[in-house]
């Protein structure tokens, strides 16, 4: 279901699923302006902070026709891309309807996929193709609801002999008992055409946000200012390769009101990375808390899921002990 997740935050709360290289190429090097109002003022009373997103339509499942093929297909993205299929090239399935959410309690619904016929059929009884040849399970969905749950409503599902495929509708009307050669196998299951649901936002989840083009981290439970284009660059690790070509998929392009829980200080532009040549420690100059307050990066799990820029780590021996009397903790991830 984690592909599910990202995929679903990227189509439904992102304006555009991640920023260009040309986007951080073109940012003033030396600093952005600070977000007015941005500071450490939680939205929700909990023991630990969080950061998350709330999804209006989670676990949805869309349809999609081609003409070429004159088959259905179903899919928990809204992306042709991710359609399956077993032969290279288009298969011009264009996007048909939306089918409701499965974000329920209920049977757990799965996505089948025919390699021999192309066939996609939605279940909550796998044993279906129990002994049958060519399929696979293609997707993990979700959940189907109640049939009296308030709000749900079922899918009724139809096969057509002639093109091997499965068609599905929340709407009875539109096939009835089975018309044009297709014919009605009964109600698949029950979903419902909203289920707001929160989702927490991982540690380590870059943002710029779609109006001043601030660039954001959620650092330790909390959504944290980046002071400047520069410091980003420079602590977080944003580039690959011999060419250097900047790693712009991982910055989410966002609406930022739209992200909501913990407020943190920002991170200051003079933040800096150590690294204790005598103990091989790693240490996080996070300037924001006490304007000198060393962090230390206990483990290579941290360092990656935060994504800190080995490249400028600073050499040095002593750190955290010597004259500058600076008081370390251990950087955390944050879990529900």
């Amino acid at each position: 279901m984690r592909k599910n997740y990202f995929i679903g935050l990227c189509s439904i709360l992102l304006a555009s699923c991640s920023t260009s290289n040309d986007d951080l190429q073109n940012f003033d090097a030396k600093s952005i302006p600070l977000a007015q109002g941005f500071q450490n003022t939680p939205t929700i009373q909990e023991p630990l902070p969080r950061v998350y997103a709330i999804i209006q339509t989670p676990n949805a499942i869309y349809g999609f026709y081609s003409d070429h093929t004159n088959k259905h297909l179903y899919s928990p993205y809204k992306r042709t891309d991710m359609l399956p299929h077993t032969q290279p090239g288009a298969y011009y399935y264009e996007f048909d309807r939306f089918l409701g959410c499965a974000a329920g309690t209920g049977p757990e619904i799965t996505g089948w996929f025919n390699e021999n016929t192309e066939d996609y059929v939605l279940t909550t009884n796998p044993a279906e193709f129990n002994g049958q040849s060519g399929w696979r399970k293609n997707d993990n969905i979700g959940n189907s609801f109640n049939a009296n749950e308030p709000g749900s409503y079922p899918v009724y599902r139809y096969f057509r002999n002639s093109t091997k495929s499965h068609f599905y509708t929340r709407d009875k009307d539109e096939l009835g008992d089975g018309k044009y050669g297709f014919e009605y196998e009964g109600v698949a299951f029950y979903l419902k055409e909203s289920a707001p649901k929160d989702y927490r936002i991982h540690d380590g989840t870059f943002y710029q946000d779609n109006n001043t083009q601030n660039l954001y981290i959620v650092y330790e439970g909390q959504l944290r200012l980046i002071e400047t284009i520069d410091a980003a660059k420079r602590i977080f690790n944003f580039e690959v390769g011999r060419g250097g070509s900047t790693k712009a998929h991982l910055i989410n392009k966002v609406d930022i009101s739209n992200v909501l829980g913990t407020r943190g200080p920002a991170i200051s532009a003079n933040s800096v990375l150590y690294e204790d040549v005598d103990t091989g420690i790693r240490y996080f100059d996070d300037r924001a808390y006490n304007r000198g307050n060393l962090r230390k990066i206990q483990s290579e799990l941290v360092f990656k899921v935060y994504n800190f820029n080995e490249k400028s780590l600073i050499k040095t021996r002593g750190v955290g002990g010597g004259p500058r009397g600076l008081q370390t903790s251990e950087i955390i991830i944050t879990k529900d």
